[in-house]
Formats: structure tokens, C-alpha cells, sequence
């Protein structure tokens, strides 16, 4: 019996993997099979300017979660009211992050909205918002589930203004992003694109 040498055995290894990951691949676009179902949620954020530092007022699409923008590149947009008090929305590049993370508005309502644009997403000006607005966020890119084999992909989601307060600083929204693997289908329920 002959012995496999190290290298040997890492390339076995390396080819066995990346089998099993094409393998189990979805049809959509080279993708892993979705595994997490899309659900609606609800976050409020707090202003850049005007609440504490310790206050959240940045969201990551990638978790589906607010953030704070000074800890770290883990930002995909910030939230802030503008000098005539109107509630704009930063794309990450605005505040030192991310380049490809942007916005899309949208003409349709939360719920008409079942899929997400590839492109034409704004990632260097803000967003103005008011109560009712509804947009597409797309994220910095990720190597997380998928990346190892199939490299960054951002992820999708939609979003609706559902409060703005001036007087806390705050803007709550309702959203649904969509956290499998490449995957833009926005509608409840483990998505099938």
C-alpha cells in the first residue's frame, strides 16, 4: 500500500469540495439551493447626527439587522435627516464603506414588489425618503455561505418607510430581504430564484 503524499491529499480534498458545491448548485445563476425562508421584519434606526454614538444608525442587509456605522465596514446604508429635516438614506460609500451597495426606488407598493432588479442600483448620492416610500437596497458583497466557492455576491431585499420621527430621530422600516445565496425573489416563503 502506497502513501498519498500532503499535497496529494489536499488537492483530493480541494476537488471533492468544490464537486459537492457544484453539485448541490441551484439552477439560478450557478447558486447554492435556497435555505432560508423570506420574511417581512421591522427596524427602526436612529440618525447620524443628533443621537448618541452609541446608537444605531446604519442597517447591514447582509444580517438584516441596524448597525453602527463606527464599528466597523458592516454597513450597507445610514440613516440621517438633512438640513431642512428631510430623512435621507446614505449609501455606504457616503459614509466610508462599501462602493457597490445602493438603492433603487420603486413605484410599487411593499407588497406588488416580488423580485429584485439586477442593476441600476444608485451607490454615490442619497436616497430622500418620506412615509409610504418604498426602494430596493442591494449590499456590499459578501463571501459569506456562498463566496467560498462561487465568489462576493450581494444580497437583495425591499423596503417600505413605515414611520419617520423627527423629534426621536428615528426612521422605522418594514422589509424583506432575501439572505440565500445570490437569490432576488422577494416574496414569503423559501424563494425559488
Amino acid at each position: 500500500m502506497s502513501r498519498i503524499s500532503l499535497s496529494q491529499f489536499r488537492l483530493s480534498a480541494s476537488v471533492l469540495a468544490i464537486t459537492g458545491a457544484l453539485t448541490a448548485c441551484g439552477e439560478s445563476a450557478g447558486i447554492l439551493p435556497a435555505t432560508v425562508e423570506n420574511a417581512v421584519d421591522t427596524a427602526t434606526i436612529y440618525a447620524l447626527t443628533g443621537t448618541p454614538i452609541g446608537t444605531r444608525s446604519g442597517f447591514d442587509i447582509i444580517l438584516g439587522l441596524p448597525t453602527r456605522p463606527e464599528i466597523g465596514d458592516n454597513i450597507d446604508f445610514a440613516f440621517d435627516f438633512d438640513s431642512a429635516g428631510t430623512a435621507i438614506l446614505y449609501p455606504a460609500l457616503l459614509v466610508g464603506a462599501s462602493s457597490i451597495a445602493g438603492f433603487l426606488r420603486s413605484t410599487e407598493t411593499f407588497d406588488e414588489i416580488e423580485r429584485a432588479p439586477l442593476e441600476d442600483y444608485v451607490a454615490d448620492s442619497v436616497l430622500t425618503v418620506t412615509e409610504g416610500a418604498t426602494f430596493f437596497a442591494r449590499s456590499r458583497v459578501t463571501n459569506l455561505l456562498c463566496g467560498a466557492f462561487f465568489g462576493s455576491i450581494p444580497r437583495y431585499g425591499k423596503f417600505e418607510v413605515l414611520a419617520i420621527d423627527p423629534t426621536e430621530r428615528t426612521i422605522t422600516l418594514k422589509f424583506m430581504i432575501n439572505l440565500n445565496c445570490g437569490y432576488r425573489d422577494l416574496t414569503p416563503g423559501l424563494p425559488a430564484s
